[in-house]
């Protein structure tokens, strides 16, 4: 079922009213109070006072992640921190020293005021207030001062403009191709330094899972969501919990990335939302036909046509500095990898949908929204989300839409302008566009409601209202409901009718199961607990579909190798629990390729297939047989605990940490590092992160949340590690959203001012 958007009354009166814009004196102030876990509740009377408290709480906790951000955004990584690994830091600074060369952030701030890509003044109120709030902390402190052993003292620890705010807007969250931009250069010229980093999307480390259920399948008759994104536990990504309010305009909760002022994934008095990591290609290839006599020329419509050079130099700590010369197209910068190389014959220029800075009045949008109509109308106006939208509203609607700015490539333009064999491989196989450069009939489509030149319109994006549930694991929109598969769309949205991931498979078991009350949780139907409980429940339906086949075969093959592994292996509870045992075993197996099916996927069902262990097959034993080796020679048992093996060390401390491979069939994902002799894996590299469930009812939402690996990521903060503690011992926290409930709970309180 697909929904075009909504076009009512009161749609059109919520983007009027979002285009309002207030008037502000200049002067900064806000209350900063905090609860439980460190979590600021920042209140102002303004959004200038809003971003003001925000970047001033956020510098408490997190000056480190903050500077560092800016840092990358200012193109200097290199010169205080050296080349980097592979140069990466001198990639990193040219391709950010280039964006701010372009001036293309000054040109989007100086903008038509009626435009989309024009921030408006509530959105500049905020970003002003954010990097004057990071500001004055970093002026109270000072760089010596700071107790974070990271930045402390650094060169490169600064004041921020709001300049500086809207430069990291432009440079988005998610690169794509950074060495391949920043290391191409014409046939002759550094050939070795050919980018190795081929996969086109550097989303490694981004996941998610989300559910919006509806009045069907709710027990109160009203929306809930449980919002679950998979970010790194290390690093600039990282959530932070907030909560806004400016009385009487705005009151928001949740979380969002610690370098924007904003709640990116909360909830209102009336709707709740999250955002997954999207299948859709944000970003597309154009294949050039260079002119035989100078490979910086391209034929375009049968007219050689010159690329434009730009020169940039980045300086180097303890090293010359570097200059490189970028080469640019009507479709955007020259790209260089091992699989899109730069031959005497052909180039290939990599366009990518403009981040621009539109997120801002995106969100301020959306916060006003009371319904997921409201919501759904936002995100086509300024079509500003790079991924996912899963939303409920109190009256029992959820709403599915992956309503970003996509590359307007419908199948047939694919088919067709997709020339060379690579091309065609790729539109297959990845679903990358690679079309033909020299054709003007190639170029990307605009639609009559496309809010930027050759981007699907809002009204042609995947997307769908359901009052029963929509679900959302990292596939593709096409299962979003089990029950009403959504199709019709270009590959360049995703895939259809093929199988989805363990992980996507349960996480539809887990609704259906909830609903019909069959998974030992209580009634039929979800409430706040048994949301919570099923998440928690930690199943594997990796090892659901295959354990038992899996000790059979162990024992039939009689080898004394392997008589531990079988016994390990049967007396495991199939959950990845604290206190489960043989779980680190199942999980070597599996990262061995040792899950081989015997039975195909089936469309027709697509929740239960592929199944049955392939017994037969060599892989499965042999996959066993290696994990068995690695734990032997890592002294580790075979039938030790989870919580014993996989743990987040924070200091001297180690804590376990439950929750396992998404890959292999778990919902509550947590990816390790690598394993480490008798201690197991004592590092997260990322996995669920910041999780929130909502529930609306007659007396309001009702909230609760975790964010996994705490508040700060200052080792000297009291919130360094406390909610990575209540993760592991499996509590909530109230999110707190009314103003009883906040000052009931208030543990310090600060006002700050400029």
């Amino acid at each position: 079922m697909f929904i075009r958007l909504a076009t009512g009354v009161a749609a059109a009166a919520l983007l009027a009213a979002c285009g309002a814009q207030t008037a502000y004196t200049g002067k900064m102030s806000a209350e900063i109070r905090r609860t439980a876990f460190g979590v600021p509740h920042v209140k102002a009377d303004d959004y200038a006072g809003m971003g003001f408290g925000l970047g001033y709480a956020m510098a408490e906790d997190n000056i480190c992640e903050i500077m560092e951000r800016y840092l990358t955004i200012d193109g200097e990584r290199a010169k205080h921190l050296g080349p980097g690994e592979n140069n990466a830091n001198v990639a990193s600074d040219l391709y950010h020293k280039r964006l701010i060369a372009s001036g293309e952030m000054e040109k989007l701030l100086n903008g038509p005021a009626d435009s989309v890509d024009t921030p408006s003044a509530d959105a500049r109120a905020l970003a002003r207030g954010y990097a004057a709030g990071v500001s004055k902390y970093v002026r109270e402190t000072g760089a010596a001062n700071i107790t974070d052993a990271r930045c402390k003292g650094a060169a490169w620890v600064r004041e921020l403009t709001e300049e500086d705010y809207w430069r990291h807007q432009m440079a988005g969250q998610v690169i794509y191709q950074l060495a391949g931009v920043a290391t191409a250069a014409p046939p002759g010229v550094g050939d070795e330094a050919r980018a190795k980093d081929d996969p086109l999307i550097e989303t490694t480390q981004l996941g998610s899972n989300a559910y919006g259920l509806g009045k069907e399948v709710t027990q109160s008759g009203m929306g809930m969501l449980l919002g679950n994104p998979h970010y790194p536990w290390d690093g600039q990504n990282r959530f932070y919990r907030m909560h806004m309010t400016i009385p009487g305009k705005l009151n928001v909760v949740g979380a969002g990335l610690v370098t924007n002022a904003s709640v990116g994934i909360g909830h209102t008095d009336s709707i709740a939302w999250t955002h997954t990591v999207s299948t859709a290609r944000r970003f597309g290839v154009f294949e050039l036909t260079l002119d035989p006599a100078d490979p910086t020329k391209y034929m375009y419509d049968g007219v050689s046509t010159p690329m434009e050079k730009m020169d940039v130099t980045v300086e180097v700590k303890d090293a010359a500095p570097v200059t490189h010369t970028f080469y640019t197209t009507r479709f955007g910068p020259v790209m260089e990898t091992q699989i899109f190389p730069w031959s005497a014959a052909n180039a290939y220029a990599l366009r990518v949908i403009p981040q621009g800075l539109r997120s801002a009045d995106q969100y301020l949008a959306m916060w006003q929204a009371k319904t997921v109509r409201e919501l759904q109308a936002a995100l086509g106006k300024y079509q500003a989300t790079g991924f996912n939208t899963t939303a409920v509203d109190a009256g029992g609607e959820a709403f599915y839409g992956d309503m970003g700015m996509m590359p307007n490539v419908p199948k047939e333009l694919g088919d067709s302008c997709a020339v060379s064999d690579l091309a065609k491989q790729q539109w297959a196989t990845t679903r990358v566009p690679v079309l033909d450069g020299s054709k003007s009939e190639c170029d990307w489509r605009t639609d009559a409601d496309s809010s930027a030149k050759g981007v699907f319109g809002a009204s042609k994006t995947p997307q769908v209202f359901r009052s029963d549930y929509v679900s959302q694991m990292n596939d593709s929109y096409w299962l979003t409901n089990a029950s009403a598969p959504i199709t019709g769309f270009s590959p360049v949205f995703g895939d259809e009718a093929t199988a989805r991931s363990l992980r996507t498979r349960l996480g539809l078991d887990i609704v259906a199961d909830r609903v019909a009350g069959t998974d030992g949780l209580g009634d039929p139907k979800f409430n706040l607990a048994n949301l919570q409980a099923a998440l928690y429940q930690n199943r594997h339906i990796g090892a659901e579909l295959v354990r038992d086949d899996l000790v059979a075969a162990c024992k039939a093959s009689r080898r004394n190798s392997l008589a531990a592994a079988c016994s390990a292996l049967e007396g495991w509870d199939l959950k990845v629990n604290l206190d489960s045992k043989g779980a680190h075993l199942f999980h070597l197996f599996a990262e061995n390729g040792g899950l081989v099916f015997k039975v195909a996927f089936d469309p027709a069902d697509p929740v239960n297939t592929p199944n049955t262990l392939d017994a037969a097959n060599p892989k499965v034993l042999e996959a066993l047989q290696k994990a068995v080796g690695t734990l032997g020679e890592m002294k580790i048992p075979l039938d030790a605990a989870l919580g014993d093996v996989q743990r987040e060390t924070r200091g001297d401390e180690r804590i376990p940490i439950h929750g396992g491979a998404g890959q292999e069939g778990v919902f509550n994902v947590i990816t390790v590092e690598s394993l480490e002799p008798e201690l197991g894996w004592t590092s997260v590299r990322h996995g669920s992160s910041w999780i929130m469930t909502v529930e609306f009812t007659a007396d309001g939402p009702k909230s609760q949340g975790i964010l996994t690996y705490s508040q700060s990521t200052d080792p000297a903060s009291p919130f360094h590690s406390d909610q990575t503690r209540a993760y592991s011992a499996k509590q909530w926290d109230d999110l707190l959203f009314s103003e009883e409930a906040v000052e009931a709970a208030v543990v310090s309180r600060k006002t700050v001012s400029e």
